[in-house]
């Protein structure tokens, strides 16, 4: 069962949670988690990728949402301090209006920090991101709207054998290849919304094999390997999007250190 059919066996609660998860998630994580869903099901992932809010969204909710969500718990004013660490004053005295209630309590929390780490600073934000959520879901406040995939999205399709192409709602193709006995065969193309190929490779009995390709969204290449019983095999050669290159190893889909 693919990552995908798990999370929709549990339809608009699963999707919600999947969404809350990759907004906390690690950029390099979240992209590979992306990756992964969009050869799956790129339809479903695009809904997904529209409905990811991070912190600066939350800043730019109305001041009453943010300064609700401060109140819940007592040590929320010093971790929202903890995203704004080592930020220049002009940035700071701008949150006056954002949180002018607690704008006083925030300059005093801050002063008493010493230091914070990148992973201290994610974390505090990614900890008042939930809780965002959770007030959203409680209807406690107005912001952060969910565009929900319609309900068939959430129940396997059926594919006829032959070339097939799905598209998304722009009208773009998402993607195109074959089908056999409902399985996925030979080669497929995979494309961003904006129309850019995101993959190219092959499948056989709808896992994918042999060579694959992936792309950035600018169009340079991210990454290019084999694949082997749907895991990534072999010696892979992987770019960052200044196109510097790095060899990386898998083994039975394991990466090696």
């Amino acid at each position: 069962m693919g990552m995908l059919e798990r999370i929709k066996k549990r339809q608009i609660q699963g999707f919600k949670d999947f969404v809350v998860n990759m907004e906390t998630t690690g950029l390099q994580t979240r992209g590979q988690i992306f990756m992964s869903g969009v050869l799956e099901d790129p339809l479903y992932m695009s809904y997904v990728m529209k409905n990811i809010r991070s912190f600066e969204d939350f800043l730019g909710l109305d001041s009453d949402d943010v300064e609700k969500v401060l109140s819940q718990q007592d040590q929320l004013p010093g971790l929202f301090a903890k995203c704004f660490f080592g930020a220049p004053e002009d940035k700071l005295m701008e949150l006056e209006v954002v949180i002018p209630r607690f704008f006083g309590r925030f300059k005093d929390e801050l002063s008493y920090l010493k230091e914070v780490t990148p992973a201290e600073r994610e974390g505090a934000r990614n900890f008042i991101l939930k809780l965002t959520r959770k007030l959203q879901e409680e209807e406690r406040i107005h912001g952060f709207r969910w565009d929900l995939p319609p309900q068939d999205f959430y129940y396997p399709k059926q594919f006829k054998d032959g070339e097939q192409r799905l598209f998304f709602d722009n009208g773009n193709v998402a993607t195109e290849g074959t089908y056999l006995k409902g399985r996925r065969i030979g080669g497929w193309r995979h494309f961003y919304e904006t129309g850019a190929l995101l993959a190219a490779g092959d499948y056989f009995d709808g896992e994918k094999t042999g060579g694959w390709i992936f792309y950035f969204s600018s169009g340079a290449k991210k990454s290019q390997g084999k694949y082997l019983n749907d895991l990534k095999h072999g010696t892979w050669k992987e770019w960052d999007r200044s196109g510097v290159e790095a060899g990386v190893v898998y083994e039975q889909g394991v990466r090696k250190s």
